[in-house]
């Protein structure tokens, strides 16, 4: 059905196929990255501005952002959300004009880290909190503006997915950590390698406007709008001379922009293999890392950036190295991808509390909960040597469960046999499994999702790109994608 047939309907926005919308738009993206990657600059901007100001790309961005993101619920400084579909169809009628558009300020938030020490914390249950939380900034734009700054990004991503390098992984359609994690390991095994693990101080509150402008050509003021659009923190309006809005749907495809030319002002001494603010650079030899790091300190020193000294140091494979939540390391003949042991222990304390302040909660619902949460996280790491992490992960959450359980009948005399007979079932080798006799819902274990080999090598192949090779190849992904996660 046709977008001017839905419209006649009275109650037409339950009535749209999005699926459609998605391809319209998708098929206008790949004009964008055919012209893009041709070099013809004039034409990949008109059409550009052809889906800026199309209704499909309005109204697929309405749809993601009020119907389908976990932020519909979050208004911004207007205080406006819109959440049923005779709200959604009101919001459609307004106008998304880029060249008129004018954003209104950010409204900052700040939330607790995650809290590291799970001992400490359960201990101030009850208790005056007189220690001082460590906070983060969360930028928070009304939902208009994340609405324009969506339809913008679409056409944004569609000329840049032709022109970025293809070791730019963060935040890029169809790439995945675990895409830079292979490009990683794939390079480690060709031999010797010195390794730069670095990340950038404060990357999205630091760097310049004008390196993010003077490489746009086209939608030049209202980003520019956009990113000096300003910050309500605490009652009080401050400027914004620089930085970008973390979690706005702009700011990935802003920040690669930011870092667009990383490798070539590196040269072929090294490879970067970027993932947002984090970057490793591998090369040769400690004699090529050495001339390295002056051009890369350039290169950030340009863009007002500079990296974290405790953060950043020169390794090999031998001492190994994490990136995004993953250990590299080969201490012998095999090189070995492993999750990293903070996250494995800051997942843990995160189970800690969540099962600890539920404890009254009935067996099925919290099973509900928890399942969701460990497969989640062991699905992340699916793709790694995580058995002897899966496993810790397994043994400790049981332990933790068994407590869970004990404490539910501390104050009614009931046994350890008595708890053990109601709470669980012994099933072939598994003498503790945690199970609903009734309804027979069992609480998953990490090692209950299957550990894969991953395969793909994704190049400068881009989903956005109508070449027929290149469309067949991720077509086979996404099935291959939906076959590991059925497993």
């Amino acid at each position: 059905m046709k977008i001017e047939q839905i419209y006649r309907q009275d109650d037409w926005w339950d009535e749209i196929n999005f699926s459609r919308l998605e391809r319209t738009v998708k098929r206008l993206q790949g004009r964008i990255y055919r012209a893009s990657k041709k070099g013809d600059n004039k034409r990949a901007r008109n059409l550009m501005k052809l889906l800026v100001r199309s209704e499909s790309a309005k109204l697929l961005a309405i749809y993601i952002i009020t119907q389908k993101n976990k932020g519909r619920n979050t208004p911004g400084i207007d205080g406006k959300v819109y959440l049923t579909s005779k709200e959604r169809m009101e919001l459609s009628n307004e106008k998304f004009d880029y060249r008129t558009y004018k954003f209104q300020p950010v409204l900052r938030h700040y939330i607790p880290k995650t809290p590291e020490n799970w001992r400490k914390e359960l201990q101030k249950k009850g208790k005056k909190n007189t220690s001082k939380t460590e906070l983060r900034p969360l930028g928070l734009m009304t939902i208009k503006d994340r609405i324009m700054t969506t339809i913008i990004s679409f056409a944004l991503t569609a000329k840049w997915e032709a022109l970025l390098s293809p070791d730019v992984m963060g935040f890029r359609p169809g790439r995945s950590t675990q895409d830079a994690i292979q490009r990683i390991y794939l390079e480690l095994r060709k031999g010797n390698r010195v390794i730069l693990d670095a990340d950038i101080h404060k990357f999205f509150e630091n760097i310049k406007h004008d390196i993010i402008l003077d490489k746009l050509d086209v939608f030049h003021a209202v980003i520019q709008r956009c990113l000096t659009s300003g910050i309500i923190d605490k009652g009080k309006k401050f400027r914004t001379s620089k930085g970008i809005v973390q979690g706005s749907p702009i700011s990935p495809i802003l920040a690669n922009i930011a870092l667009h030319g990383l490798q070539q002002a590196i040269g072929k001494d090294g490879i970067a293999v970027v993932y947002a603010d984090d970057f490793i650079v591998l090369s040769r030899s400690r004699e090529t890392m050495k001339r390295i790091i002056p051009k890369l300190a350039k290169f950030l020193r340009e863009r007002g950036l500079f990296l974290k000294r405790e953060k950043t140091r020169i390794t090999d494979k031998r001492q190994g190295f994490s990136f995004l939540g993953f250990t590299i390391e080969q201490p012998r003949q095999k090189l070995y991808v492993k999750p990293q042991k903070e996250r494995v222990k800051k997942f843990l304390n995160h189970m800690r509390l969540i099962i600890w302040s539920h404890k009254q909660m009935e067996q099925g619902k919290f099973i509900a909960m928890l399942n969701p949460m460990i497969r989640g996280w062991a699905m992340y790491y699916r793709f790694s040597d995580a058995y002897h992490a899966f496993s810790r992960v397994d043994t400790i959450l049981q332990q933790q469960i068994w407590r869970w359980a004990v404490r539910r009948h501390e104050n009614n005399g009931k046994g350890k046999r008595w708890i053990y007979d109601k709470y669980y079932e012994k099933i072939g080798n598994r003498k503790w499994t945690f199970r609903v006799a009734k309804t027979g819902y069992t609480l998953m274990e990490a090692s209950d999702i299957k550990r894969l080999k991953y395969k793909f090598i994704v190049g400068d192949k881009s989903p956005l790109d109508p070449t027929p090779h290149v469309k067949e190849y991720w077509k086979r992904r996404r099935y291959e994608e939906i076959r590991h996660a059925m497993t």
